[in-house]
């Protein structure tokens, strides 16, 4: 179990002030065995999104069972399996869709000010150029 235990150390992913409502997903994160996991970054999949906590967690724990050695990790909150040589963490996450907004915001933010500048610059030089002319 010591082997296993190194995927696995973590705090949970939900906090516990989340909204409730279909804003969870379940993610499949995979491993080899032999690979450290805080060198080698997880093959993530997105197993199922758009479910309640519950529902996911259903789906999770199912999926894990459908290996020969699977189990549950109390600490992480996470169901957990191993296929041969690969070590798969079914893990209950919630969408981020706020931080895609939130960066989407901030872009066209971002442009709003440039165009802004641009256009205050181009009104002051326009009288300049206007007395130059003269």
């Amino acid at each position: 179990m010591a082997q296993i235990d190194r995927f696995l150390r973590h705090r949970p992913a939900i906090a516990a002030h989340h909204a409730l409502g279909l804003g969870y997903s379940l993610v499949r994160e995979t491993w080899d065995l032999a690979t450290d996991p805080k060198a080698t970054k997880p093959l993530t999949e997105v197993v199922a999104s758009a479910r309640s906590a519950s529902d996911a967690a259903d789906l999770g724990r199912s999926a894990a069972a459908s290996y020969a050695r699977h189990g549950f990790h109390k600490p992480s909150g996470a169901w957990w399996a191993v296929d041969g040589r690969l070590f798969h963490r079914f893990a209950v996450r919630p969408r981020h869709r706020t931080r895609s907004l939130l960066l989407v915001g901030l872009g066209l933010a971002g442009l709003a000010g440039l165009s802004f500048l641009r256009r205050s610059r181009g009104a002051t030089s326009t009288p300049d150029l206007a007395s130059e002319a003269s």
